[in-house]
């Protein structure tokens, strides 16, 4: 599904948004979903004309496993580099386990998660080739660090365009906007900042790693909830 142009949504992955953004013939994948869904976006992108060969680079939004489960094999099939926030590249390439916030039995669901991503889940790590940084620029595209849900959790923003994807950030169910979940958020305030943060650049589409995407005044839709949080 084309969400505007040049920005493509696999609508055949269900459990987590996985976005294209396509430049003539240069292909950026946004996000990887859990493993096994490489063929969805190897069969979308033969829809337009496109071979996996194309996608130059896999940006990831964060390390958590349902956005970054498949990708080993979109990179083995592509040969595309792995872009992600530093502060996240030791949940990509194995070196860390996932931490949830601080509280009660913590210590067993931590242990219990990380058990499931590297064993029920069977995630591959996979090296990071271009780690970045707070305002780093991707070509059009800027990297805005927004921590709190994960320490490199990181959105993607084209100021000219108006567009932004903000992985795990925000999310948007059921017609309304939401902060990330408190548990699986390893710290809150800093969480809470991070969508200040986003409220406070200039948009019109913005695209989420749960629920559709919103192609029209999505800013103002944000700082309305930004400022609600307050």
């Amino acid at each position: 599904m084309e969400v505007v142009p040049g920005l493509h949504w696999v609508d055949q992955i269900w459990d987590t948004k996985v976005y294209l953004w396509i430049e003539d013939d240069r292909v950026v994948v946004i996000d990887a979903a859990m493993p096994g869904r490489a063929l969805a976006v190897w069969r979308y992108l033969e829809a337009l004309g496109y071979p996996p060969g194309a996608v130059q680079a896999i940006w990831l939004t964060h390390g958590d496993i349902d956005h970054m489960g498949s990708v080993a094999a979109l990179k083995t099939g592509s040969g595309a580099e792995v872009v992600v926030h530093h502060g996240d590249v030791p949940l990509v390439d194995g070196r860390a386990t996932r931490a949830v916030r601080a509280g009660r039995m913590t210590g067993s669901l931590e242990k219990t998660f990380n058990w499931a991503i590297r064993c029920l889940l069977a995630y591959q790590p996979v090296p990071v080739d271009h780690p970045v940084e707070d305002g780093d620029l991707l070509g059009e595209w800027q990297v805005v660090h927004t921590p709190g849900h994960t320490p490199g959790s990181a959105c993607y923003y084209h100021p000219r365009r108006g567009i932004l994807i903000v992985g795990d950030a925000l999310n948007h169910r059921r017609g309304r906007l939401g902060a990330p979940p408190p548990l699986f958020s390893y710290d809150r305030d800093q969480a809470l900042a991070s969508i200040l943060k986003i409220a406070a650049l200039d948009f019109e589409v913005c695209c989420f790693g749960h629920g559709p995407p919103l192609v029209e005044k999505a800013g103002q839709r944000v700082r309305a909830f930004a400022h609600a949080l307050q």
